[in-house]
């Protein structure tokens, strides 16, 4: 049929080459023998225009057919068009929609190109094949199933023959327990019965124990709570006592030798007083500290007593504010038998060039006698041990708070803060204890070498150790004025 319509093809195309050439020569004669009309030329160029349409539909029809024989091949797109426009010639529609539903048996895993009648019969023998070979594997499962059941029947057959073999020997094993339970449960309900009575008198014994506890457990809430009213109320105390007052005076000035250069103090041996701790002089009139002035700065260079001790003035006095006996001495540095300690919290910077002067303070607390106990980092983190052996937290200025940066800073000082005055520690600015760090800083000591000064060392006044105040006996000053004058009875 194929090659039938082939024959009918170029039959009709040979019939329009010669209707086309009869044509071309038709008007021919007539051009060369001027008698047709120009209406009759016109309908001579329309019948040619009609023919060379119906010689191109003819040719995208050959090609169209070509391509459903394997030569060529049609897009996806080509192969929905022929679903979806009609042809003008119902033959070549009746066979493009044939050739869409013929294709429509491909799998989707064959790309349209490939989608012709020759390639069909192949596509369609390999499903084929492939159905029985799924087929036969599907029909020997079933006979494996089969035999599978018959041999699970038999096996359930013989369990069922077991399983009635055990139920009548599980029958007698009941009858023998059941006997055996009510002679038990009889056994059991005189048990509950001694039991009851035993379960009374203990519940008895328990409700009167715990009265009597909780009697015991009220008196200790009221007691715990009245001691911790009490803790309270001392750490109150303890904090307004330590709050800001920074330290108290620990001595006074005995005695001052001639020239202001040399002083004694009512500490020694007995207060635990070693050499070169430094203290502050004020005047002796002063009662509050933290508002007095510091006149001047002494140095302990010898122990003589339990409660003697000579000092050296390394920071002088005004000529208008000479130290006198009776001033009071301190040191926020000294304890009588103890190291003080100190603790810092967060960044301090000490002379606003926005630089951390943790280290540069920790020197000087070092080199005026005391102890750096703990540093708290303004993450929070704590490197040593806070706890209430520890005299004063220092803390730097708080952040800008209109930086949110440095809301997490503040909180954390802020914890710090609350934490010390839990422990009763006296919390005060970096800027008050730099005050007192500067009456005892480098610049009151004596440069040697190349850098000594002249004005550091003024005349020495002899010292008459006879003239200097001291804490012995009166007996023994007794004895030594005999010995005195003894000695001098017998000189020559």
């Amino acid at each position: 049929m194929v090659a039938r319509d082939d024959s009918v093809i170029r039959g009709s195309l040979i019939a329009c080459l010669i209707f086309l050439v009869l044509s071309l020569a038709l008007n021919f004669f007539l051009w060369r023998s001027a008698n047709t009309s120009s209406a009759d030329a016109t309908s001579a160029g329309d019948r040619l225009a009609n023919v060379q349409r119906d010689v191109s539909t003819k040719e995208n029809q050959l090609q169209r057919l070509k391509a459903m024989l394997g030569i060529g091949g049609f897009t996806q797109a080509e192969i929905d068009e022929m679903k979806q426009n009609a042809s003008e010639d119902p033959e070549m529609q009746a066979i493009e929609d044939q050739y869409a539903k013929d294709m429509s048996y491909f799998g989707a895993e064959v790309e349209a190109q490939n989608r012709n009648y020759p390639a069909l019969p192949e596509y369609l023998v390999t499903a084929i094949r492939s159905r029985n070979e799924q087929y036969g594997m599907a029909r020997d499962e079933a006979t494996k199933i089969r035999t599978d059941a018959d041999a699970d029947i038999e096996n359930a057959r013989t369990q069922q023959q077991l399983a009635e073999q055990e139920r009548d020997d599980a029958n007698k094993k009941v009858a023998t327990l059941s006997q055996q339970f009510d002679e038990d449960r009889a056994r059991m309900n005189e048990d509950n019965e001694k039991n009851r009575d035993k379960l009374t008198k203990t519940s008895q014994d328990f409700d009167s124990f715990r009265q009597t506890a909780r009697t015991e457990a009220n008196q200790l809430v009221s007691k715990t709570k009245q001691m911790q009213s009490t803790i309270n109320t001392q750490k109150l105390q303890l904090n307004q006592l330590r709050a800001d007052k920074f330290e108290t005076t620990q001595g006074e000035v005995r005695y001052v030798v001639a020239g202001g250069n040399v002083v004694t103090i009512n500490l020694g041996s007995a207060d635990e007083l070693r050499p070169g701790v430094t203290f502050g002089v004020i005047d002796g009139d002063e009662t509050r500290l933290q508002d007095a002035k510091v006149k001047a700065t002494i140095q302990v260079s010898q122990v003589q007593g339990p409660h003697l001790a000579l000092g050296r003035v390394v920071a002088r006095p005004d000529i208008s504010s000479p130290i006198i006996p009776g001033d009071k001495i301190f040191s926020p540095f000294w304890a009588p038998g103890r190291v003080v300690k100190i603790a810092l919290a967060g960044d301090i910077d000490i002379d606003g060039d926005g630089r951390n002067d943790n280290a540069a303070i920790k020197g000087q607390i070092l080199a005026a006698g005391a102890q750096v106990a703990a540093e708290i980092s303004s993450t929070g983190a704590v490197t040593g041990q806070l706890d209430p052996t520890i005299r004063f937290l220092v803390v730097g200025q708080d952040p800008d708070a209109s930086n949110d940066q440095n809301a997490a800073v503040i909180a954390t000082m802020g914890n710090v803060k609350a934490r010390a005055a839990e422990l009763g520690l006296t919390v005060i600015p970096a800027w008050k204890l730099e005050a007192y760090l500067k009456t005892i800083d480098d610049t009151v000591t004596t440069p040697l070498g190349s850098a000594v000064r002249g004005e550091d060392f003024p005349p020495e006044t002899s010292i008459d150790s006879r003239r200097l105040p001291n804490d012995r006996a009166p007996i023994y000053e007794a004895q030594r004025e005999r010995m005195q004058q003894g000695n001098k009875v017998l000189e020559p």
